[in-house]
Order: structure tokens, then C-alpha cells, then sequence
């Protein structure tokens, strides 16, 4: 039972969630598609070649341990390691690099452009809105691509591009995947931006019934 004597706190309305306005919606909206497009760009420039170094190192480190034995006495394979030594792999290594250096800043200003753009737009919470949408928008990209990839399958099937055929056919086929991968790139940060923002929407006290 509550005491007479101490007074009771003043019944207080909940507090609710408005919708997000058109002003906050615009803004999550471009920092979504603009800043995932930026993104998986700055991704792919900084894993490639760091994937390709990796590979380069398995692949001089198995020559290596092949040249050493008895089949390094064959001809083919000889043949094989003076045409790979053309190449001189240790000159890729810095152009590499330098090139994953450039995607870690183009992913970092990825960031950075996205709270930019919803701070502008007076989005409650521009950097977690951020971090969670890139959170969201990387999940949802694996999905998006694997449907994708079926759907280019499809298209080169319905090409009859089978690796020997029409290159032309190889050539539109890789660019509409390129565009649809770029539109759902955009497509995916925006609807994961817009989540994130409609979350974190800040709430405000109800008023009381008259």
C-alpha cells in the first residue's frame, strides 16, 4: 500500500517515437546509398590486392619449395618459373599497397561522409546510425550479391555464353551485372540507413488528454 503521508510523483504521459519527417528521411537516404556505395568501393580496393599478395606469397613460396626438389629438373617447369620471373612479382607488392592503403581512406571517408550528411540533415545520432546501417548494409549485401549471381548466371545461360563463345554477349552481360550490383549497393544502404535512423529516432513526451 503507498503512504498517505509521501507524495505521490504526478502521473507522466509515455513518451513516444514520431515518425521520422521527410527532411530526416531524404538525409538518411543519401547518406545510405552514397556512403555504402563508398563503402564496398573502398572494400574492394583495400582487400583485392591485399588478397592478391596473399596469393603471390602462397604461390613464390610453393615454387620455392618445388624448385628445390627433384621436379625442378624438368624442362616444362622450368620453362614455367622463367616465364612467372618475367613478371618480377616483387614489383606489384607496393603499387598493391598503396592501393589498399587508398581503399582504407576511401572507406574511412566513406564514414565520415555518411555522419557528415546526417548531421545536416538533424538525424538523431549520426554516428551509430552509421555504423549500425554498415552493419545492416554488409549482411544484406552477401544476400543481395548471391541473387545477383544467380541472376547473371541465368542471363549468360540465356546468352548461350558458355566461356568460347560470343565475347560481345560476356561484355553486356558483365556491365548490366556491374549496374545491378552498383543500384542495390545503393539500394541496400539506403533501406539499412533509413532503419537504423527510424530506430534511433529520438522520442518526445506525449501530451496529456484534456
Amino acid at each position: 500500500m503507498t503512504n498517505p503521508q509521501i507524495p505521490q510523483p504526478a502521473w507522466q504521459p509515455p513518451a513516444v517515437r514520431p515518425p521520422l519527417s521527410q527532411r530526416h528521411r531524404a538525409g538518411a537516404a543519401l547518406a545510405g546509398a552514397v556512403g555504402f556505395l563508398l563503402l564496398s568501393l573502398g572494400f574492394t580496393l583495400f582487400g583485392v590486392p591485399l588478397a592478391v599478395l596473399l596469393f603471390g606469397a602462397l604461390f613464390t613460396t610453393i615454387i620455392g619449395v618445388i624448385t628445390r626438389s627433384d621436379t625442378a629438373r624438368n624442362a616444362d617447369f622450368q620453362r614455367f618459373v622463367d616465364f612467372f620471373e618475367q613478371f618480377n612479382p616483387t614489383a606489384w607488392v607496393l603499387p598493391l599497397v598503396l592501393v589498399s592503403l587508398l581503399g582504407l581512406a576511401i572507406m574511412a571517408a566513406a564514414l565520415l561522409l555518411s555522419a557528415r550528411i546526417l548531421r545536416s540533415h538533424d538525424v538523431n545520432k549520426p554516428w551509430p546510425v552509421t555504423w549500425a546501417g554498415a552493419g545492416v548494409a554488409i549482411v544484406g549485401s552477401w544476400v543481395v550479391s548471391g541473387l545477383l549471381g544467380l541472376v547473371t548466371q541465368a542471363l549468360s545461360w540465356g546468352a548461350g555464353f558458355d566461356g568460347r563463345g560470343d565475347w560481345g554477349a560476356a561484355i553486356v552481360i558483365g556491365i548490366v551485372s556491374m549496374v545491378l550490383n552498383l543500384a542495390a549497393a545503393a539500394v541496400v544502404g539506403w533501406l539499412s540507413w533509413w532503419w537504423m535512423a527510424h530506430l534511433m529516432r529520438p522520442a518526445t513526451p506525449a501530451s496529456s488528454a484534456p
